[in-house]
């Protein structure tokens, strides 16, 4: 049975793991992603464990009997004061490990993300995705996700 639960300190390793498969897998479509050596404590110190409390962020494990299967890190976003845009939700990260995709559990976490934006009155979410990424693409426009920027980069000297 599949449990999606706000994540806890007892939770911190488990998805600092996750998050490296999260980067292996994302290398394998741009080399980008490459994670360095020995970096997993630095994405739980210095990233994961200052937002797993904080009321303005939403991190979430998918258990699976007891085992890490997948986490997520959402944010309630503040822009800036130059345009009229208002707080909006951004989904950082959604990850679920490759044995246990294509069983909903990205679609019980979705729901627990937008009922928490929903409560914190958010009306507009944002996520970015890999381009080079079918599966991401089809799961996000399931859930009514639609285009409305993209990012364009080139490499300074030629390749």
């Amino acid at each position: 049975m599949i449990e999606i639960r706000r994540a806890e300190e007892r939770h911190i390793n488990d998805i600092g793991n996750l998050w490296l498969e999260f980067m292996r897998f994302s290398q394998d479509i741009d080399t980008i992603y490459a994670p360095r050596e020995g970096t997993v404590p630095v994405f739980i110190n210095d990233y994961l464990r200052p937002v797993i409390n904080d009321e303005n962020s939403l991190v979430l494990v998918a258990l699976d009997g007891g085992r890490a299967v997948g986490y997520s890190y959402s944010l309630i976003s503040e822009p800036s004061d130059l345009v009229k845009r208002g707080r909006y939700g951004l989904i950082h990260d959604m990850f679920i490990t490759a044995g246990s995709r294509r069983k909903g559990i990205g679609d019980k976490m979705f729901d627990e993300i937008i009922k928490w934006f929903h409560s914190n009155g958010i009306d507009r979410v944002e996520l970015e995705v890999i381009v080079n990424n079918p599966a991401a693409y089809s799961f996000w426009e399931k859930h009514g996700f639609t285009e409305f920027k993209h990012t364009l980069f080139r490499h300074t000297r030629p390749q």
